[in-house]
């Protein structure tokens, strides 16, 4: 039984440092992170359970190697947990941000235990190191195959594949990038000292080249600054190695190296580059270092519990939301929520605040005095260079996965490599039958709570397929999209992103059915499609079944409040639906004051109600945030029109279409203030030259032909009216006034 035990704990950590650089999942919506976590949390924990069973039932002792980053490691996972208990969303801290998963304190607790079953079960880095590369070298030649179509046809079986780009390591180039600029550092060292061999040297050599490869491809300027510093590192570290211990090197070993760092200066620092090879892919939008130690700082600002524990795990979509500077406005990021910072230490101040960012820092300040005092063996250099590397990329770059498992594989190799005199925590079970029967039923505890992690996780798993499902359906059906939709937040209730994507379809499936003739539709159905949209954001008891909305998920989530506000805004012939439009987007806003977008609709909504001062404050806070952004000038100018100056509104509206010309509703509009100014023919040549930017504007047509009417010009104005009757069969006002100019 020992021998079994042991053996599926060693497998389970073979198949996690192999199986993670690989995983990725067709049948789930988000299909890079979330099965990586997945793999990590459960093979991790099946490796701990396997572990702690062996000691309790075959050793009879619990016994755990002590190596000199237990506690610092311990520490950092203590202000984690403290953290995720206070957080400003929980189910964020506990699973990770949807899309992200690799921030939750799950994913914490697994990356720390994976650590500790490295270095009480590993007697041989090799036995680790090889599989690893031996995966990321599969994953490197798939990335090749992409980058040159050649997975293009398999797209029919993998849709996946049909991303430029694709790699299985990471769902961006650039997270690629980045991790191989961490290999290629140590594939480089590797190259060095070969006798500190983990592939044969073809093996490394052809991976070393490969990696290099994909990093001219991608050129993203992060991996070159953490390449360039872990290929000086390799360089130094071997001479370093030679002066410290007299072993002889040659230095025929160091050009390999050095044309490589030689190679990477000049990209770096020159404007050369392939021809045309790094346009071609899809890049990544990544919030600015600068921006993400600002919105890092103002969070620990915040109050004294952010200043010691941060928002919490998950939670940087919060922090930035609430923290965005107004500047962001005016880049092409603008429209983006982001929910991750540009530097991994940025948002572990964040997200953890000075605690937790102070004990990470300290665990590698540790790591690397440690490392110091053992500098003659050999044996830790690529470990520590591994290290090294990642804790620069952590600086440039985000946490993904892969990154992740990366680092504290890395850490746990370097412990087993200092080979430090044997220290372990001993307690005999033999002598006290009243701790064997704890430790028994400790054990009984874990493997139930094992089994129903299990369960939980293969429901949250199903839960994304369905998700996905939901989305990809070709049916037009409303009824399929939204009970495939429900089987996804029955199986996983507490993902907010589920009930936000529920409210939305029910709302459509309403909408859908108000445009129907009134004969033809049904007010039962709109009722109770409406309730259900309001439900599942705002959270309410239909019949006997409680639903909890988003809102109540997620009540720090931006997305939550706009999508009430949205459900609100589009029935607003409902009692009271005007003012709880407000009210939700009021609360987003209070959740994101420097959106220009938020501005605008609340103001939309005062117009609405007839309070033009709130309205015109609204309106101009959100210019005031983008001076660039047209409908809120757009509804200033209609604004005031309603205040009953039309002469002023009728300029203004000029002046904005002359700036922004394919703006169509504001070219639409100008060409209804026109009509309405008595200027016809200008009028009609407005609305014709919306409809060349917009052939199917129903309201450009049916204008148009209202001035054609005019003017006098019937036979033009049918034309037009007909046109409208085709886009909108069933139209009970323009079949009337066709039939009037019929007769």
């Amino acid at each position: 039984m020992g021998k079994l035990l042991s053996f599926i704990t060693r497998v389970s950590i073979v198949l996690t440092v192999f199986l993670i650089p690989l995983a990725v999942s067709p049948w789930t919506f988000e299909a890079f992170e979330f099965p990586k976590q997945y793999l990590l949390i459960f093979l991790v924990f099946l490796g701990t359970l396997a572990w702690f069973a062996k000691m309790v039932l075959v050793e009879r002792e619990v016994h755990v190697k002590r190596t000199p980053l237990d506690l610092p490691i311990l520490l950092f996972v203590f202000f984690a947990l403290l953290s995720s208990v206070f957080s400003a969303d929980l189910w964020s801290s506990l699973f990770g941000y949807y899309g992200r998963f690799s921030d939750g304190i799950f994913g914490i607790l697994a990356s720390a235990l994976l650590y500790f079953l490295i270095t009480n079960t590993i007697q041989r880095p090799a036995s680790l190191v090889r599989p690893f590369l031996i995966s990321v070298g599969l994953a490197v030649g798939i990335g090749y195959l992409s980058l040159f179509g050649v997975l293009s046809h398999i797209s029919e079986l993998w849709p996946l594949v049909q991303q430029v780009g694709f790699n299985p390591v990471s769902g961006s180039l650039e997270g690629f990038a980045v991790f191989l600029a961490f290999l290629v550092s140590f594939l480089a060292f590797l190259s060095v000292r070969p006798e500190i061999r983990q592939l044969p040297f073809v093996g490394n050599l052809l991976l070393l080249v490969s990696g290099f490869g994909i990093l001219l491809l991608i050129d993203m300027q992060e991996a070159w600054v953490i390449l360039l510093f872990g290929l000086l590192l390799a360089l130094l570290a071997g001479l370093f190695h030679r002066s410290l211990t007299g072993h002889q090197i040659r230095l025929r070993r160091l050009w390999l190296p050095f044309v490589l760092l030689l190679l990477t200066v000049i990209l770096l620092f020159s404007s050369a580059r392939l021809p045309q090879m790094g346009q071609q892919f899809q890049r990544e939008s990544v919030l600015s270092k600068e921006i993400s130690w600002g919105i890092a700082s103002d969070t620990v600002k915040e109050n004294g519990k952010n200043l010691l524990l941060g928002s919490g795990p998950g939670t940087f979509a919060v922090d930035f939301s609430q923290w965005r500077p107004a500047e962001l406005n005016m880049t092409p990021q603008w429209q983006a929520r982001f929910d991750r910072a540009g530097s991994h230490f940025a948002e572990l101040l964040a997200t953890l605040g000075i605690l937790g960012f102070l004990s990470y820092l300290g665990l590698l300040f540790w790591f690397f005095l440690v490392s110091l005092l053992f500098l003659k063996d050999r044996k830790n250099f690529p470990f520590v260079l591994g290290v090294a590397v990642l804790f620069l990329g952590q600086a440039l770059y985000y946490q993904t996965t892969v990154l992740q498992v990366a680092f504290w594989l890395f850490l746990a190799l370097a412990a087993i490599s200092w080979e430090l005199p044997p220290k372990e925590f001993r307690f005999s079970l033999r002598g006290f039958p009243e701790f064997k029967v704890a430790a028994q039923a400790l054990l009984l505890f874990f493997l139930f709570g094992f089994g129903a992690a299990l369960f939980f996780g293969a429901k949250v798993f199903a839960a994304d397929m369905n998700y996905l499902a939901s989305q990809n359906t070709k049916s037009t059906s409303s009824v399929i999209k939204i009970d495939v939709a429900l089987e996804a937040s029955r199986l996983n209730p507490w993902q907010a992103e589920y009930k936000i994507y529920l409210s939305r379809l029910y709302l459509q499936r309403a909408l859908t059915e108000l445009r129907k003739s009134e004969g033809a539709r049904s007010q039962e159905q709109i009722s109770q499609d409406v309730q259900l949209s309001i439900a599942y954001t705002r959270g309410d008891t239909l019949g006997v079944k409680e639903i909890v909305g988003a809102t109540e998920l997620s009540p720090k989530r931006v997305a939550s409040w706009e999508t009430l506000g949205a459900v609100y805004r589009d029935i607003t012939f409902a009692s009271g639906a005007l003012d709880w439009a407000i009210r939700s987007f009021e609360a987003a806003l209070s959740l994101e004051p420097a959106n220009p977008v938020l501005y605008t609709e609340v103001g939309k909504l005062y117009v609405t109600k007839e309070e033009f001062l709130k309205a015109r404050e609204r309106l101009e806070k959100a210019v005031e945030l983008k001076p660039d952004f047209v409908p809120p000038r757009f509804q200033l100018a209609l604004l005031r029109e309603k205040e009953g100056d039309s002469a002023k509104a009728l300029l203004e509206l000029r002046e904005l279409v002359l700036t922004y010309p394919l703006d169509t509703e504001s070219a639409f509009q100008l060409g209804r203030m026109l009509y309405n100014a008595g200027e016809v023919e200008e009028a009609i040549l407005q609305f014709q030259g919306v409809l060349k930017l917009a052939p199917n504007h129903s309201n450009a047509l049916f204008a148009l032909g209202v001035a054609l009417e005019k003017q006098g010009r019937v036979e033009e104005a049918v034309a037009q009216f007909e046109k409208v009757l085709q886009l909108n069969p069933g139209n009970v006002d323009v079949q009337e006034r066709l039939q009037g100019l019929r007769e």
